[in-house]
Order: structure tokens, then C-alpha cells, then sequence
């Protein structure tokens, strides 16, 4: 499984006393996803017991809330290629996922990750 930030605009302002630049933004959520990894990879495998070829990438859009730094409004991009079950592995992971100290400014992103069965 492989991980990609495609993209971080910072959007909005509210009363906060830290604020990240775009890089410690792409920085403090890659190290957030990446605590996920080991329940996405435990999704993957049981997608692959059904589906032993499932593969592909899934895109997700979604914000990082300012002050609480949690991760919301996660939905899919169209690009996703994976099958629908290997997206909702990623979605349900990164539901509980959030950067701290939050910040005052809410991020917007899109993060993808690549799956592929094992040879």
C-alpha cells in the first residue's frame, strides 16, 4: 500500500494559537494516516479473501477541522479505481484520525493510497 498527498490549499481562519505552513499541514497529516495503515491493511486482506485480484487506487477528499484537528466530510474521489470495498476500508479507517495540536486554519486535501495483492 502506498500513500500520496496530491494535494493541500489552507482554507479559513478562526481563533487558534497554532498555525502550520502548508508542508507541516502535509507533514502532521501524513503521520496521522499513516497510524491508520495497519487497520487499512487489515480491511485490505479480508477484501482479498473474497476478491483475491482487488487492486487499485482510492483518492480521498477531505478537511482537517481547525482547533480539534480532526479529519472530516472524507468522501471519495471519482479517480478511485479500487473496488468500492477497498475504498470504504480507508474511509472507515480514517474516520477517527486527527493531527495535534489542531490549528487555526482548516485544511482541505486529498490524499490517495495504492493497493496491490501480493505476488
Amino acid at each position: 500500500m502506498i500513500r500520496a498527498l496530491r494535494l493541500l490549499p489552507l482554507l479559513g481562519l478562526v481563533a487558534c494559537a497554532h498555525a502550520r505552513t502548508a508542508a507541516e499541514y502535509s507533514t502532521d497529516t501524513g503521520a496521522a494516516l499513516s497510524q491508520k495503515d495497519s487497520d487499512i491493511k487489515a480491511c485490505y486482506d479480508k477484501v482479498l479473501q473474497a476478491t483475491p485480484k482487488a487492486a487499485g487506487t482510492v483518492t480521498v477528499n477531505f478537511a482537517v477541522e481547525p482547533k480539534s484537528g480532526k479529519i472530516v466530510d472524507a468522501k471519495l474521489d471519482t479517480q478511485s479505481t479500487a473496488p468500492a470495498p477497498v475504498g470504504q476500508c480507508v474511509l472507515d479507517a480514517i474516520q477517527t484520525a486527527s493531527i495535534a495540536p489542531g490549528d487555526r486554519n482548516r485544511g482541505e486535501a486529498s490524499w490517495a493510497w495504492t493497493f496491490q495483492p501480493p505476488q
